[in-house]
């Protein structure tokens, strides 16, 4: 584009410029003013700083995007759309990486892996963590994308793991299971599987040929997250499947899974055997498949549970859905066991990105630091170079809007930012903590997210088993993506 000049509106804070030279007033940034594309060689350092948009001049100043300079700085930059405004911060510092460096095999040439939480409890040494893995190694076949099992008997499981010296070791396996005298419909055994519960919502799912059907289990699981309370000496995990979470006794006993209103008699009818309490709000039942309960966190004083669906859900419909960028957090009271807030968290827009649909952008994790202020993961679906939202804000919801049990709770996902401020709505608040993706994360899933101590958080990524789909002629495809644990430290104290 040739270097002429153009009548545009610029609006300052939209487009995040600083003026590097000239004393020109901001007052003017919302009139009409003549602006000159120029082309100018930014250096830091000796090094050539890259911009995505180049300089312009407008009344005889020049302006450069400020996130180019700030990053060149050393500085993370953020824009909170909400709030209108602009914060800087030193940039954070990957620590260490740790892999799982010889995973045992499970079927064929599928070896364990695909973590999908992360916890850290402040009584461990700082390189112990817990974690599990999801529903088991699964695929997609064929032009209608059948949800194949190849290990059907998968058990889901939590780890205890030790992270240290670059290597992941795996100190405790703990496969989780229904209490003494029970059977899993599926199994004939007190163990669980990663399988589907219902016809009704759940994917069809298949062999790992993709040829043959497979039965279903009421008490299959899908974990996503997990949580310690403090106050029993129990683990609680989320499930994508109902969705649904779950207390767990330290050697896997399920104690008891906890269902959105009208999900139980279901279940019962066909043949859970574990126990079931449907009090979580109704609406969690539209959930779109596969994007249930993601993250799950209790605050430090073990008074508060934390969960989150992973994105927007069918509210009305999947359409909207998936156009939506309104995410709800559910927190329940522990020592009542019932659910006391529903709060609003705003996705980052999809437009604002490369090669991102907004169904693509979802929540990972959770990591409560407070009673009112917890750590979210929130992410895109691509890896490597072309990843640009691995990200970790620092929630606020002690101002946020409570919608449990409002009208607007029913119709949430539809809503405009512009629409949630005319109805007095307020989201919980962000603010960005690391952003992973500039980091050099290479993985397409930021998915455990764990706090070690006041200026260090811990990530993890799943692998989904190695499972990469199926070759032209029908065959399981295994890649070499490892299980890693990025170390990451931050100057600003995390409170």
């Amino acid at each position: 584009m040739k270097n002429r000049m153009k009548k545009r509106k610029w609006m300052i804070a939209t487009l995040a410029l600083c003026a590097l030279a000239g004393a020109s007033s901001v007052q003017a940034a919302q009139s009409q003013l003549e602006a000159q594309a120029v082309k100018f060689n930014v250096f830091s350092n000796g090094q050539a700083v890259s911009m995505d948009k180049e300089p312009v001049v407008i009344d005889g100043s020049t302006y450069v995007p400020l996130r180019a300079i700030g990053e060149a700085l050393g500085k993370q930059v953020e824009w909170n759309e909400w709030t209108q405004s602009i914060r800087l911060k030193d940039q954070p510092k990957v620590a260490a990486v740790h892999e799982w460096k010889n995973p045992p095999e499970l079927t064929g040439s599928i070896k364990e892996g695909g973590f999908s939480g992360l916890l850290h409890m402040p009584s461990d040494p700082e390189d112990v963590f817990y974690t599990m893995a999801d529903r088991g190694p699964n695929g997609e076949f064929g032009k209608d994308k059948l949800r194949t099992f190849p290990d059907d008997t998968y058990v889901p499981r939590m780890y205890k793991i030790k992270a240290a010296n670059g290597t992941i070791e795996v100190l405790e396996t703990i496969k989780l299971h229904l209490p003494d005298g029970r059977k899993d419909v599926y199994t004939g055994t007190s163990d669980v599987t990663g399988m589907p519960n219902l016809q009704e919502g759940d994917e069809v799912p298949y062999d790992g040929t993709g040829t043959k059907k497979l039965g279903y289990d009421p008490d299959g699981l899908d974990l996503e997250g997990i949580a310690y309370s403090p106050s029993d000496d129990t683990f609680w995990l989320s499930d994508e499947y109902r969705p649904s979470i779950l207390q767990v006794k330290r050697d896997g006993t399920i104690l008891g899974r906890y269902v959105p209103q009208g999900a139980k008699d279901k279940l019962l009818a066909a043949g859970a055997q574990t126990d079931i309490y449907d009090i979580l709000p109704a609406a969690y039942n539209n959930r779109i498949a596969n994007r249930g309960f993601e993250g799950v966190t209790i605050s430090p004083d073990g008074r508060y549970l934390y969960t989150s669906i992973q994105s927007p859900m069918a509210v009305p419909d999947q359409k909207t859905g998936e156009k939506s960028r309104n995410l709800r957090i559910l927190k329940m009271d522990l020592s009542s066991k019932t659910v006391v807030g529903e709060y609003l968290y705003i996705a980052e827009d999809a437009s604002m990105f490369r090669n991102v649909k907004q169904k693509d952008i979802v929540i990972s994790d959770l990591s409560a630091l407070s009673q009112d202020t917890v750590l979210v993961d929130e992410r895109d679906k691509n890896a490597g170079d072309e990843a640009q939202l691995k990200r970790i804000y620092k929630a606020d919801f002690s101002k946020a809007t409570n919608l449990l049990g409002t009208a607007d709770s029913e119709q949430v996902e539809a809503l405009s930012i512009e629409q949630l401020k005319a109805k007095g709505i307020a989201p919980v608040s962000k603010e960005l903590v690391v952003d992973v993706a500039k980091l050099g994360y290479p993985h397409e899933k930021l998915e455990g997210l764990a706090v070690v101590n006041e200026h260090t958080i811990a990530v993890v990524n799943d692998n989904d088993f190695g499972v990469d789909g199926y070759d032209e002629q029908g065959q399981l495809q295994v890649n070499q993506n490892p299980t890693q644990m990025y170390v990451i430290t931050v100057n600003e104290e995390l409170k």
